[in-house]
């Protein structure tokens, strides 16, 4: 029985598979725009957002991997670098229009007038921030597998002339997208002959026994 106990637990490490890893995704595109011109959009674009003689918002733009499963996760990975006028608060929207082609106006209105994705609070500078997608934007990250998907960040709390987040940001500062998809448990794989052979083996073994102990008990 311990023989056959232990072939059993072989099977059971054979058909246990590795968990499914996460993917980090970088920003394929960044940049930040006011009412009348988007003043920065390529990879290794500036993506200010606040007040600085005038209202900036931003946006990142992911490339979403094809997945034959939805993602259960999403997650924004994110450096504040440079906050002026903190603590400030971030708040992050979907993104409807095109943002190289619409009117600036258009895209301006659309980074703050969309559906609320997440929030951060109490940003003073320096700090890597971690914003989970509410159901909405891991909904909108699911429907974009395959292709892009862009997001609108708005600094929430203006108040002053100079009041900003992501000052000083570039190509080089960490933001990312990090997705964790559904497990979904390996097949079980196919036993070697080797290992049919412990398995029969262990089979024969606990037959036999239980077969001795049945003809002891008719002797008795």
């Amino acid at each position: 029985m311990r023989r056959f106990g232990l072939v059993l637990g072989l099977a059971a490490s054979l058909a246990a598979g590795p968990a499914f890893a996460q993917s980090t995704l970088t920003a394929t595109n960044a940049g930040f725009l006011s009412t009348s011109a988007v003043l920065s959009g390529a990879p290794n674009a500036i993506y200010f957002t606040g007040a600085s003689g005038g209202q900036y918002r931003s946006y990142m733009t992911f490339s979403v991997p094809v997945s034959g499963t939805a993602f259960t996760s999403a997650v924004l990975n994110l450096s504040v670098a440079t906050v002026v006028g903190g603590p400030n608060d971030l708040e992050v929207y979907d993104v409807t229009s095109n943002i190289l082609a619409d009117p600036p106006a258009t895209v301006f209105s659309d980074l703050e007038s969309g559906v609320l994705f997440g929030t951060a609070t109490g940003l003073n500078g320096g700090e890597t921030i971690q914003i989970t997608l509410n159901p909405a934007g891991l909904a909108a990250v699911n429907a974009a597998r395959g292709s892009n998907i862009s997001f609108g960040f708005v600094n929430s709390t203006n108040t002053l002339g100079s009041d900003g987040i992501f000052g000083a940001s570039s190509g080089s500062t960490p933001r990312e997208l990090i997705l964790t998809p559904t497990a979904v448990p390996p097949p079980a794989p196919v036993p070697t002959l080797s290992e049919w052979a412990m398995i029969l083996f262990a089979v024969l073994m606990t037959g036999g026994a239980a077969l001795y102990l049945q003809r002891r008990r008719q002797v008795a």
